[in-house]
């Protein structure tokens, strides 16, 4: 457990400094005006056209499942069997860009980064937005996953995600989302169980926060893991 905790704290950590660092980029892009009237490229925070050509994605959110599948481990020694679930809560971060290619559509990707794989990169999506008005929007994205499928010895595998959501000024959003995986049998030594694998997949809710409010939760979180990361220190002391 020590381990599982370790390395997500490594892939969190990473998560909050790339965000910091490419979030205050994006804001200098987004800072600029153009003077002859044009649609704005990169704009910080999301708006239809004629207001923005493009715009960055910079999200921090939370989801956890409402459904999922389970499956048996057996334990080799008396083959006393136990259920165990392949998700669980995550903490994540989204990075991508989208353009406009009309006043009612944008079309664009993300890259993920947060808890629940071994790889600080968990996630490559797709994403589609349709316009609802100038503050509001329905998103429909879909890609690839990188999961341990709730197993500390579990090295992490790759499965498909798709999601939708309800997007409010690029500060907010809501969302459900199907995550699936398909797991190959495996017997662990350490802990003396036999894992059938087979393919596993979850319904999940989540909410999020986007642009500022999102960097704003980043900077909050990073100081409260400083913050923790000290009185450990201390205590160890």
């Amino acid at each position: 457990m020590r381990t599982t905790w370790t390395r997500r704290g490594v892939a969190m950590v990473g998560g909050l400094l790339t965000t910091g660092t490419i979030g205050l980029a994006h804001a200098r892009v987004a800072a600029q005006t153009n003077d002859g009237g044009e649609p704005k490229v990169g704009c910080f925070r999301g708006r239809p056209l004629p207001a923005c050509r493009s715009f960055w994605i910079v999200e921090m959110q939370g989801s956890t499942p409402l459904a999922q599948t389970r499956r048996d481990l057996t334990r080799v020694a008396g083959g006393a069997s136990y259920p165990t679930q392949s998700f669980e809560h995550v903490l994540e971060w989204n990075l991508g860009h989208i353009v406009n290619i009309g006043p009612s559509f944008a079309l664009g990707g993300v890259i993920t980064a947060g808890s629940g794989s071994d790889d600080p990169l968990t996630g490559v999506k797709l994403r589609a937005r349709r316009w609802l008005s100038p503050d509001a929007s329905v998103e429909l994205e879909g890609g690839l996953m990188r999961t341990n499928a709730g197993h500390v010895l579990y090295p992490a595998v790759t499965g498909g995600t798709a999601d939708v959501r309800l997007n409010i000024r690029d500060q907010g959003s809501f969302y459900v989302r199907w995550d699936g995986v398909a797991l190959p049998r495996r017997d662990y030594i350490l802990n003396g169980s036999s894992d059938p694998g087979g393919f596993q997949q979850a319904f999940s809710v989540g909410v999020g926060l986007g642009s500022v409010p999102a960097l704003l939760g980043t900077g909050a979180l990073g100081l409260a893991y400083v913050v923790l990361i000290a009185l450990v220190a201390h205590d160890l002391s």
